[in-house]
């Protein structure tokens, strides 16, 4: 069973968490699993670029995930990354496993800056489309995500 979660409650959780993974695990439970996706043509990066303000020579790295709370889906993520601004080993987990994101960066001590929220219409395929910068703790960006909540997120 679904838990009684608006829109309104989680755009709030997520104007104020850390990560994704985070926000899900406090409002619907944890554990918090990610699937990734296959991806098979990259998407445009430029706002991503933009965003990040990468150096012009640096790796910018794509993942596409599905979000699964408490065994409920709840999310599909898309995310470019700059693993130079990564920690030491980040990459690698990121690259060879599941382990969400959030999870993956905690010892950065992250925090979301929102750039963009659109609520979906009724019978829309997301209930909520947010757009974020994932910034460390020293306010350096390392990650552009794309969440895109489930419709079952009542208005």
């Amino acid at each position: 069973m679904r838990p009684p979660v608006t829109r309104q409650d989680l755009l709030d959780a997520l104007l104020t968490g850390a990560t994704t993974t985070s926000v899900l695990a406090a409002l619907i439970g944890p554990p918090v699993v990610v699937r990734r996706l296959a991806v098979d043509v990259l998407p445009d990066d430029t706002p991503a670029r933009a965003a990040l303000r990468p150096e012009p020579d640096a790796a910018l790295l794509f993942r596409r995930v599905r979000l699964i709370a408490a065994g409920i889906e709840a999310a599909e993520g898309a995310l470019w990354y700059l693993p130079a601004r990564l920690w030491p080993g980040m990459e690698a987990v990121l690259e060879a496993t599941d382990t969400p994101f959030g999870a993956v960066v905690a010892p950065m001590g992250p925090r979301r800056v929102t750039l963009r929220a659109e609520m979906g219409d009724a019978g829309a395929e997301h209930s909520l489309v947010v757009t974020a910068t994932v910034l460390s703790a020293q306010g350096e960006p390392i990650a552009y995500v794309q969440d895109r909540f489930a419709a079952w997120f009542t208005p």
